[in-house]
Formats: C-alpha cells, sequence, structure tokens
C-alpha cells in the first residue's frame, strides 16, 4: 500500500498502535519483529543491498489466514505493505511500511499422477526442485536457488527449460491471491478466468498470492533418464566477435533443443575470461556434434558434464548469498550480435579498470532455442515478451556504496550497445527486473496492457499492490 503515514497519523492511529492489533489477529506461531526485536535485522537482510529500507514492522506469518489478516488490517489502516519470499525483488522493501515475509508460510504439494504440483507461501526455488524430483516431476525455474518461487513465476519466469516447455507462467493452472480488501481469490480456467490470464505474467500488481498449482513434466523429456547435458568453453575475452558469431550459428539451428550463457566475467585465479555454458537435452554425444564448431576453434579448455533437475542451479550457488551491492537486470534483445557483443565485452573491461572492486560483474546473453507451439505455449497469458530467445543479463556486484550512480550508467551503456540498430518501439525489458522502463517496453500488446488496467481497476483500484497499470 502507497499511503502515506500522514495519512495514518492523521485519522488517529499510530504505528503501535497498527503492531499490537496486527501482534493480536494472526497466529501465535506468527513472527511480528519491530526494530530492536531480537531477529528484526536477519529478516530485514536481503540479496542486495541496494535501496534496502528499514521497514516498520516484519510480520512472518504462518499461513494463508494470517495473509488475509494482515492484508486487511493494513487495508483499513491505509498502511504501506509489501510481500517478500526470497528477498531477491527490488520491490520486497519498503521504508517505515510493513514486510510480509512469507519464509515461515511454505509448502509444496505434488500430484506426480495428474502432472501437477501446489506450490505455496515462500517456497524458494531449491525446496521446489527437490519435491519434484522425488516424484520425478519438473518444471520451470529460475537460475538461483534462493529466488522465490511465486514472485518468479507470476512476473513471467524466464529459464533454462523454456525451449521445452515454455516460461514459467506458461505453467499456471490456477491460483489463489489475497487482492486488496483481503478477500480469498480463486482464478482459474472456469473461475476468475480474466485473473488468471493477469497473474500469468503481472501477478504481482493485483495482490498477494499465496498458492499456484502447475504444469510438471517427465524428466524424460530432458534427455535420457531424466538428465541434461552441460558444456562449458572458455576463450580469451579477444575472441569475442568470432566466437560470438559462431555461437549464434549453432543455436539458430532449429535441429535441437538447448539453453544458455555466453559471458564475459573475471575468474580469481585466470582473470577476464570468456565462458560459453550450454544446457543441452539430449544426450551427451549429441551435446558434442552439436557444439563441436566451438570445441573446434581451439578453446582454452571445455568440459563436459551432466546434471538432474535438483541440482539446476547448484553450481550457482555463488551468487546467492545476502547482502553487498548486487544488480541484476534483463533486457531482451532481437538477434545475438556479435559486434555488440565484442563491445560488451570491452565495456566490462572499463568498468572493472575503473571501479575497482566490481571484479564479481558479470556481463550475459542468455539464449533459448524456439519453444514448441503446443503444450504450455498455448496457454493464454498476459506476458508479454514470451516469444523472446535471446536475454542481456547484467550482474553488477561491489561494495562501496558511493560508486553505485557510476555501476548504475555502466548497466545503462550496457544495454545501450546490445539495443544498437534497435529501433525504441522494439526495446524489450523483463517484468521481473524492471518497472522503471515505459510500460510498452514490458507489455508488448496495447490491448493486452489495457486489458490489464481494467483489471487492476476492478482489483486494486487504490494501488494497495503499486500503482502501476493505474
Amino acid at each position: 500500500m502507497l499511503a502515506s503515514f500522514k495519512q495514518l497519523f492523521s485519522s488517529g492511529g499510530s504505528i503501535e498502535h497498527f503492531v499490537a492489533d496486527v501482534r493480536s489477529k494472526v497466529s501465535e506461531d506468527s513472527n511480528v519483529l519491530t526494530k530492536g526485536d531480537p531477529g528484526f535485522a536477519e529478516a530485514n537482510e536481503r540479496w542486495t543491498d541496494i535501496d534496502r529500507k528499514i521497514p516498520a514492522v516484519i510480520v512472518q506469518p504462518v499461513s494463508e489466514d494470517d495473509v488475509v489478516v494482515l492484508v486487511k488490517a493494513a487495508h483499513e489502516a491505509k498502511f504501506p505493505v509489501v510481500p517478500a519470499s526470497g528477498g531477491h525483488s527490488p520491490w520486497s522493501t519498503i521504508e517505515d511500511g510493513m514486510i510480509i515475509d512469507l519464509s515461515k508460510f511454505k509448502d509444496v504439494s505434488v500430484d506426480a499422477s495428474q502432472h501437477k504440483v501446489a506450490v505455496r507461501g515462500g517456497v524458494l526455488m531449491k525446496e521446489l526442485q527437490i519435491a519434484l524430483s522425488e516424484k520425478h516431476q519438473f518444471t520451470t525455474v529460475a537460475n538461483g536457488n534462493t529466488v522465490g518461487a511465486i514472485p518468479y513465476m507470476i512476473g513471467g519466469g524466464i529459464s533454462s527449460y523454456t525451449p521445452l516447455i515454455g516460461y514459467a507462467c506458461e505453467n499456471i493452472l490456477s491460483a489463489r491471491i489475497v487482492v486488496a480488501n483481503g478477500e480469498v481469490i480463486i482464478a482459474s480456467e472456469t473461475e476468475n478466468s480474466d485473473l488468471l490470464w493477469a497473474i500469468r505474467g503481472a501477478g504481482q500488481f493485483f495482490g498477494i498470492v499465496t498458492e499456484l498449482v502447475l504444469r510438471t513434466h517427465d524428466p524424460s523429456l530432458m534427455g535420457p533418464d531424466g538428465v541434461r547435458q552441460l558444456g562449458t568453453i572458455f576463450y580469451p575475452p579477444d575472441r569475442a566477435s568470432e566466437v560470438c558469431s559462431v555461437l549464434r550459428n549453432v543455436v539458430s539451428a532449429n535441429d535441437h533443443a538447448s539453453a544458455g550463457h555466453f559471458m564475459v566475467m573475471n575468474d580469481p585465479d585466470k582473470g577476464r575470461i570468456l565462458m560459453v555454458a550450454a544446457q543441452y537435452f539430449g544426450t551427451g554425444p549429441e551435446l558434442q556434434a552439436t557444439f563441436q564448431p566451438l570445441i573446434d576453434m581451439n578453446p582454452l579448455d571445455h568440459i563436459h558434464q551432466p546434471s538432474t533437475f535438483e541440482k539446476h542451479s547448484d553450481h550457482l550457488a555463488w551468487m546467492c548469498p545476502k547482502g553487498e551491492f548486487k544488480r541484476f537486470s534483463q533486457t531482451g534483445l532481437t538477434s545475438i550480435n556479435p559486434e555488440n557483443f565484442s563491445r560488451l565485452v570491452d565495456l566490462h573491461r572499463e568498468l572493472l579498470e575503473t571501479l575497482p572492486g566490481t571484479e564479481r560483474s558479470v556481463f550475459t546473453i542468455e539464449w533459448h532455442t524456439k519453444t514448441p507451439d503446443h503444450g504450455p505455449r498455448e496457454a493464454e497469458t498476459s506476458f508479454g515478451l514470451k516469444n523472446i530467445d535471446t536475454w542481456l543479463n547484467i550482474l553488477t556486484w561491489y561494495n562501496d556504496p558511493s560508486i553505485h550512480e557510476q555501476v548504475l550508467r555502466f548497466d545503462k551503456r550496457a544495454q545501450e550497445i546490445m539495443r544498437t540498430d534497435t529501433n525504441e518501439d522494439a526495446f524489450i525489458s523483463y517484468t521481473n527486473t524492471s518497472r522503471s522502463d515505459p510500460i510498452s517496453h514490458r507489455y508488448k500488446d496495447p490491448a493486452a496492457v489495457e486489458k490489464l488496467k481494467e483489471l487492476k481497476r476492478r482489483w486494486d483500484p487504490q494501488g494497495c499492490f503499486t500503482t502501476e497499470l493505474l
């Protein structure tokens, strides 16, 4: 809720009275934490310290009923509130208001016979992967074990598994959402179907989604025995353009299913290096044959290893610790451009040379081969970017807050480089990492935007869950 505290005080209330009211209404197992309470500082830790704010209260509910109580109380008192799951979202922090921290309210129920999973509350990505793996199922997940599953999915859900089963939002079958007045609404194909359409790609703007039922899939889609193949190939940075040209030819061949990242990064031992990190859905020999043109370029090294769904993001655990100053942005690209990527690699060098302490920053092109038109892709969604198969991922990471604006300018320059020769009406910004870019960059269909605005006026007319779309 975006009302100021002046409104709260002018109505005769106080933060202390609000907190006391909330404490008296939620389950006794819920935590209600205010400044100075043991556990408050830990509960307010986030993946990044950029723009981390200090709320008046953090409440950790243990059930959907508790969430209803909290939303109703905030609505009645005009008390600002944001939800949080994994703490990665820039919009899950608030100054002086209330954070509804869903980390104590979480559950995963898998029905393998029906190819469904119910995800509730603040379930994290790794927890979902483990639960599904135990039942020999999989679905779309993010590249980060500590990312909140529900917010990732309702915002679109870019995934390495997109070439097989589409984006995460395309696999949402139904939802339970607590809207601004505290009512629990069920959204499915047969009940509030227009709201389900909105939740599939824009759910963060309509309330707190407490449950998603997702379509799951047999791991055999990934390859024999449910195993996918990982191939990692290393090159020196001065070969950026030629490697990018060959990679573009490989991934555009349309004769296989793969996803991956082509990145420039700084290795603590080897210095700056290029890395192609491919995920191939098939056998080891098929991976080798598909990416042989890259191996024939005499790389510094190349590694092949199989991996399971449960271990999907384990190799990225180094990116998950909370704290320090990290920013992750994703910008859709219309193509893989070797010349632009070479300029991006030069920009990465300039960042590291200009601003010491940014050595853990990584600039990446992410690709997915084309998703089949049948199956999950047939779902109607509000997500306006599901036909985008190439993304620019910029991770900036540093310790000194005084260089924040300078680092941000490098991020913007990276986007400008990769958008060279792209008309502005074709600019693409990912909904889960940007709300400051024009809405036309995030939702490309004007008719869909108008429909979302109409639904926003119906379900959240006062902008309790952001004023976006109002």
